[in-house]
């Protein structure tokens, strides 16, 4: 029965009036040769109704389908009929869409009960008309009933099909909108911005990753887009400015950021706090100028490398930032002090109001300074907790002098590489007391065990102590230093006049020794070391570089300092 149904509908039963034409709505379609649609008024819509209504009517009713089918049991097949595969082929191609069948088919509607009463009319009339003329060939179907097997819209099959077609149908429209947002016309004159990833960044999360940034590479980033533009300009960004290059024009660019940074005040910038500028070798009195004006809540200031800064510009920025609390000027060698203007020192009629409250000042490599500017800085500077002056080779005993009677509360010093100074100057820092806890006389060669023996009476709180290169300290100094100075914690010996007495004595009292130094120490034998090694077993970096060992004490090292670092000159050892 299936085949005689297929073989009983042709192109035009309903499945290319699925395509409807609006143009030609008038154009009879049939595969019969001179086979005319009667009713040209049907449109194609009409069509799919009552096809699909058909299967509605009770099966009591005569249907014209039913007596078609009688017809072709014994009735040879036309030769304009097409053949069951072709008819499934055409079937395959031309699915008719649901859309229609809904839009023409619904239930209780006039079109749908108006189609009922048309095909109850013309069952009737075609049944007569084959009960009295049984020979004659049936009556061609009228285009106003097509002809077409009945399809079930149920399918499963079908159904997923068509979810997938449509999800294909939503996934072309999102890329094809995705290409109109990027695509470029003739007309626009400007690029549409690309999207990306970072835009599903939050600001907050941009802000974080833009604070690793220097401050001319923020400038950079500004430059990208406007989103990028907005976030760099965050306030929270631009509490430092850091600039390290040699070829920007520093002077202009503070200016530009201070003035651009200026929100609510106009004349001054608040939010700057902490200002780095080494190596802007560019930088001159102007650019400082700019920071001492426009920057009154600087608490932060580094110039190292800065030749072209004068003491002039420093005065400024230090009588200004009145809360200014380290200040590195590195290898400034036209820096000689540090003091206020002459005009704040005209009106400051008390002593607190010529005080700079300066923490930390590191003055290494500033050749030009002087024991006359020191007393200025250690009498302007009494708060001085940390202070470097690291091969300034022109201070001495005098400079030191001043700096222990007026910077009592000092922590930190450093007099590396200062040739002058001699043991009247430890003798004079020893007055300082227990509130210093780092020394370093590196390569101070005039200083012996008198002064170290009078600074570790006095310094019993010493946790840093560098004697490298003091040839003329020995075994006396770490006696003293083993019995008054029991926590420290790291001690370089380097080149002094030690022995493995003076180092047992040291290894037994000081076990927190973390870090020990005996590099040329021509004197010390595997002996000392391995006491070492057995009774500070938390050290954890060890040099003896140049020393006269064996790999016994190499491997006694290794044994019982687990987590030491050593450094040796000894191919021998691994």
């Amino acid at each position: 029965p299936s085949m005689t149904v297929e073989s009983a509908h042709d192109s035009s039963s309903g499945f290319a009036s699925d395509v409807p034409s609006y143009t030609y709505s008038g154009t009879n379609m049939s595969t019969f040769k001179g086979g005319m649609r009667s009713d040209a008024s049907d449109s194609p819509f009409e069509l799919n109704s009552r096809k699909y209504s058909d299967a509605s009517d009770s099966p009591c009713e005569t249907s014209p389908r039913k007596a078609h089918r009688n017809f072709t049991s014994s009735t040879p097949k036309q030769p304009n009929h097409y053949n069951a595969h072709d008819l499934n082929m055409h079937y395959r191609m031309s699915t008719p869409s649901p859309l229609s069948y809904r839009s023409s088919s619904s239930m209780g509607t006039p079109s749908s009960l108006s189609q009922k009463s048309q095909k109850s009319q013309y069952s009737h009339s075609n049944t007569s008309s084959q009960r009295h003329h049984p020979h004659q060939h049936p009556p061609q179907t009228p285009s106003s009933y097509p002809q077409t097997p009945v399809i079930s819209y149920k399918n499963p099959a079908y159904e997923y099909q068509l979810d997938k077609h449509m999800e294909q149908i939503q996934y072309n429209i999102k890329r094809i909108e995705l290409q109109e947002d990027c695509h470029v016309t003739k007309q626009s004159k400007y690029r549409h911005h690309k999207p990306s990833l970072f835009d599903l960044i939050t600001d907050d999360v941009i802000v974080k990753i833009f604070s690793h940034l220097s401050s001319d590479q923020l400038c950079r980033a500004s430059r990208v887009c406007q989103r990028w533009y907005r976030v760099v300009w965050d306030p929270l960004l631009w509490k430092r400015i850091v600039i390290n290059s040699e070829r920007i024009n520093v002077d202009k660019a503070v200016k530009y950021l201070t003035k651009r940074l200026s929100y609510n005040t106009p004349t001054v910038c608040v939010i700057v706090e902490k200002i780095n500028l080494n190596g802007c070798e560019k930088l001159t009195d102007k650019g400082l100028h700019t920071i001492a004006k426009r920057c009154p809540e600087l608490r932060h200031l580094e110039i190292q490398g800065c030749s072209n800064v004068t003491n002039h510009s420093l005065f400024e920025v230090v009588s200004y930032c009145v809360n200014l609390e380290h200040l590195d000027v590195t290898g400034c060698p036209c820096i000689t002090r540090i003091s206020l203007t002459p005009q704040i020192m005209q009106q400051a009629t008390a002593h607190h109001l010529r005080q700079i409250y300066l923490r930390t000042l590191d003055m290494t490599d500033c050749y030009a300074l002087e024991d006359e500017g020191l007393q200025v800085i250690a009498t302007h500077c009494s708060q001085l907790q940390f202070l470097y002056l690291r091969r300034c080779v022109r201070i001495g005993d005098a400079g030191l002098q001043y700096i222990a009677y007026y910077c009592s509360g000092l922590k930190e010093l450093s007099i590396s590489d200062c040739k002058k100074v001699t043991d009247f100057g430890v003798c004079e820092l020893a007055k300082i007391g227990t509130n210093l806890r780092y020394l370093s006389v590196a390569k101070c060669d005039k200083i012996s065990d008198v002064g170290i023996i009078q600074l570790c009476k006095h310094c019993t709180k010493l946790r840093y102590l560098n004697l490298r290169g003091c040839e003329a300290v020995s075994d006396d100094s770490m006696d003293v230093l083993a019995r008054h100075c029991s926590k420290i914690k790291s001690l370089d010996i380097g080149k002094c006049d030690v022995t493995d007495e003076g180092l047992c004595v040291l290894a037994q009292n000081c076990p927190q020794l973390k870090k020990l130094s005996l590099k040329s120490c021509d004197a010390i034998t595997d002996a000392g070391v391995k006491f070492v090694a057995k009774s500070c077993r938390q050290l954890q970096q060890f040099n003896i570089q140049d020393c006269h060992l064996t790999v016994d004490a190499y491997r006694t090292i290794k044994k019982y300092c687990k987590k030491c670092f050593i450094e040796h000159t000894n191919p021998g050892f691994y």
